[in-house]
């Protein structure tokens, strides 16, 4: 899922200087999960706004924001609100944002687009509606098998591709003592797994390449 925290409201405010009436759009997807862009989160900006002197023309939540088809769905038979709103106030994440632009401009309205949370990288939950942690960066190159399932591009402070640096100790990495050192928690895993000869293999520097964006997938 895509974290997402949400803006200061000074930042959101600047953003909708000179609109006076908004529409509040969130996501049922990510931005729920992450307590950020919800229909309870939702309602807790339409009544911000209020308070700063806004106009909520309406407000909607479709399933996924970032889906092109969610999102024009959603905005279906909603032709007199469009109408009235001067902005739309996203509550999603910066592709869910870009997707409600690009359902504005298919449908040929030209409608200001503003974002209310910032994106924080890709996450994956680890404990239910508690916690979630970056353990993916997409790079393109995947090295999983070679890892024991651990990934030192996002775990390691420095991504490292070939062992641990110099200045980890006790199993805890240099750049952050709080955190367990990568290369120790992969060690540990091909140890129990038996594969500890997979640390003897070198892996050439990163195709940085694989990851320029933007990136485009053809699904079919």
């Amino acid at each position: 899922m895509i974290g997402t925290a949400r803006k200061p409201m000074e930042e959101i405010l600047e953003a909708l200087d000179g609109y006076e009436r908004i529409t509040v759009m969130g996501c049922n997807g990510c931005a729920k999960a992450c307590k950020t862009g919800g229909e309870a989160e939702v309602d807790d900006m339409v009544k911000a706004l209020d308070r700063a002197g806004k106009s909520v023309v309406w407000q909607v939540t479709p399933e996924r924001t970032c889906y092109i088809q969610h999102t024009k769905g959603s905005l279906q038979g909603h032709e007199q609100e469009i109408s009235s709103t001067d902005a739309f106030l996203v509550l999603g994440c910066g592709g869910a944002a870009q997707v409600a632009r690009q359902a504005f401009d298919e449908m040929g309205v030209i409608m200001p687009v503003k974002i209310g949370l910032n994106s924080v990288g890709h996450l994956d939950t680890v404990i239910a509606g508690k916690l979630a942690i970056e353990q993916c960066q997409e790079c393109g190159d995947c090295v999983l098998n070679e890892t024991g399932g651990i990934c030192p591009i996002t775990k390691c402070a420095k991504s490292l591709l070939n062992g641990p640096c110099g200045g980890a100790q006790d199993g805890k990495c240099e750049v952050d003592p709080a955190r367990d050192c990568a290369w120790a928690l992969i060690y540990d895993r091909l140890k129990a797994l038996g594969e500890l000869d997979k640390l003897k293999i070198y892996r050439e520097p990163k195709d940085y390449g694989k990851s320029n964006k933007p990136r485009t997938l053809v699904i079919g």
